[in-house]
């Protein structure tokens, strides 16, 4: 969400009461107070901001202050020619299909490399299938054109957590090997994110995409003039993981870069989840993008971790086919005041008792005004009807969402499990559990089945079978809140043959997971198949095995 004045949503129900709320299993009460009356979107603009503009020719400029960085400014039609269009193009019976449009920026010619986000590239399908068959790059070498496809790519390196990837263009359209020479276009300046702040100006590009509901609309890449109004952190990662901008870009200006005002890539636009009915309203800071661009340098091969994807947030439910997301919230000890709006830090699920302000934000993509969104409360299960509140919304198609429960004693908030459940128009579309001054517990995993595919429910669509293009373990799980993060060893005839990258949990307490194993280059072999899950300590937390024939 943009972060200068807030505007505040309409209100529906007289949530958000201070008042005494029973303790299930203890014999106190406690007085919770809301840091605001309503669930405010944090930093609504008073005004629209600029709309996208086509690129034009312009002359090349020197700025005075060379746009904080000293010396000239790169003229947007040349940062322009950097700025490629990303296709994940599926071929089936000789028909294509674009299934996903994205933007993406040259940030090394020499080897070819292309950052991007990384959900615009994701290779799975929920099930766990593959998602398309070829990644197309177009360029658009003059501008106010449409652009041309020229060339294919492939992943070489990503980080799904921080939503980017590095793409390294590997042949012509026609698949031929590329010769010395033959990838031509520029690649952009890397800046240097620490000098980026609130009030920051920046210039963003992207290519608009078109929406499965739209068969045609022009592809011209486009600018807009953006300010950084704060940053964003999650939880296990230090340091800021996105800027909060007020611009308003299509979906597919997610990969697009970020400059700062001489031409400086300082990020990437991305989007939490591809939504077509949303907008690209975020920078992933170059901070995160840095480590992928040289570990792709360097050669090294990324496998993603095949994993049951696509839940609603916080959950191992299916998520809403509504064209709405909401993310899932997270939680904070302190937050700074900010002539912007509210920056969250010190994000953490687990807190210890005492803890004087519960902090938490969740971004609203996709919405339209006039949808009630609801947030429902819950300690140790237990509804609390004086926190549960329900605003119309008007904070656009995107909005930041923040607020707080306070309490004014010293003993603090409550101790227990505080679950946040927010509802879209009737339907949940998200959850987050903060647990508080209480154990974590232990987690619970239990082997349910092997397969060759799997529902995006999470069930078993097809035995596995030699010769299958992958193997998937399906496992129950429980008392997950207990886990930030998994990793799983596969095993043929007790030998190790993969170990997957960790995959943060942001799945919630319970419900059916599978992970799986895949080779690009080989099928599923026969022999006995074992796949032990390890928690971030390394423990063993659970053994799936199965004997092909």
């Amino acid at each position: 969400m943009p972060t200068s004045h807030v505007a505040r949503p309409s209100r529906v129900l007289a949530a958000l009461l201070v008042g005494a709320l029973l303790l299930v299993g203890c014999d106190r009460t406690a007085e919770l107070i809301p840091g605001e009356s309503t669930p405010t979107p944090s930093g609504t603009p008073t005004a629209a901001p600029s709309s996208a503009t086509p690129i034009i020719v312009t002359p090349n400029p020197d700025d005075a202050d060379g746009g904080g960085a000293g010396g000239p400014v790169t003229p947007d039609h040349e940062l322009a020619l950097s700025t490629v269009q990303v296709l994940a193009v599926s071929i089936e019976g000789g028909v294509e299909q674009v299934v996903r449009y994205g933007s993406g920026v040259v940030v090394d010619a020499e080897q070819a490399l292309i950052a991007t986000a990384y959900p615009v590239v994701v290779p799975n399908t929920p099930g766990g299938t593959r998602a398309y068959t070829s990644l197309v790059i177009a360029t658009d070498r003059r501008p106010g054109t449409e652009p041309s496809r020229e060339y294919l790519a492939e992943i070489v390196q990503a980080d799904p957590d921080a939503d980017l990837a590095v793409l390294r263009v590997v042949s012509d359209l026609a698949g031929a090997p590329l010769a010395e020479g033959d990838f031509d276009l520029p690649a952009v300046r890397l800046g240097e994110p620490s000098t980026v702040g609130a009030g920051f100006p920046i210039r963003a590009f992207g290519y608009p995409g078109i929406a499965p509901q739209t068969t045609a609309g022009s592809q011209v890449v486009t600018t807009q003039q953006a300010t950084i109004g704060g940053q964003r952190g999650n939880v296990a990662r230090t340091g800021r993981t996105w800027f909060k901008t007020d611009a308003r870009m299509p979906f597919g200006a997610a990969g697009g870069p970020a400059f700062d005002r001489s031409g400086a890539l300082i990020g990437i636009l991305a989007q939490d989840r591809y939504l077509t009915s949303g907008v690209t309203a975020q920078v992933r800071p170059l901070d995160l993008l840095a480590p992928l661009v040289e570990a792709a340098r360097s050669g090294d091969a990324f496998r993603p971790a095949l994993h049951r994807a696509g839940m609603m947030p916080g959950t191992l439910l299916v998520a809403p086919a509504s064209g709405v997301f909401v993310g899932q919230p997270a939680f904070a000890e302190n937050a700074v005041e900010t002539n912007n709006g509210r920056d969250l830090f010190d994000y953490e699920t687990r807190f210890l008792a005492g803890l004087g302000s519960l902090y938490y934000e969740y971004e609203v993509n996709g919405a339209t005004d006039g949808a009630v969104i609801e947030e429902r409360w819950f300690l140790d299960s237990v509804r609390q009807e004086s926190l549960n509140s329900s605003v119309v919304w008007d904070g656009g198609a995107f909005g930041l969402v923040n607020d707080r429960i306070t309490a004014p004693g010293a003993s603090g908030i409550p101790t227990g499990r505080w679950r946040l459940e927010v509802y879209v128009d009737g339907v949940q579309h998200t959850m987050a559990t903060a647990i508080v001054g209480v154990p974590v517990g232990e987690p619970a995993l239990t082997f349910a089945y092997s397969a060759s595919a799997a529902t995006p429910q999470g069930d078993l669509a097809a035995e596995p079978f030699t010769g299958a293009s992958q193997l998937l373990m399906g496992f129950d799980v429980s008392g997950m809140l207990a886990v930030r993060s998994l990793e799983w060893v596969v095993f043929r005839d007790n030998q190790p043959i993969y170990t997957s990258p960790p995959v943060r949990w942001e799945h919630g307490d319970s419900g059916r997971f599978w992970i799986g194993y895949s080779d690009p280059n080989a099928t599923i072999g026969p022999g006995t198949w074992e796949f032990e899950i390890h928690g971030e300590n390394g423990g063993i937390l659970a053994v799936g095995t199965v004997t092909l024939f």
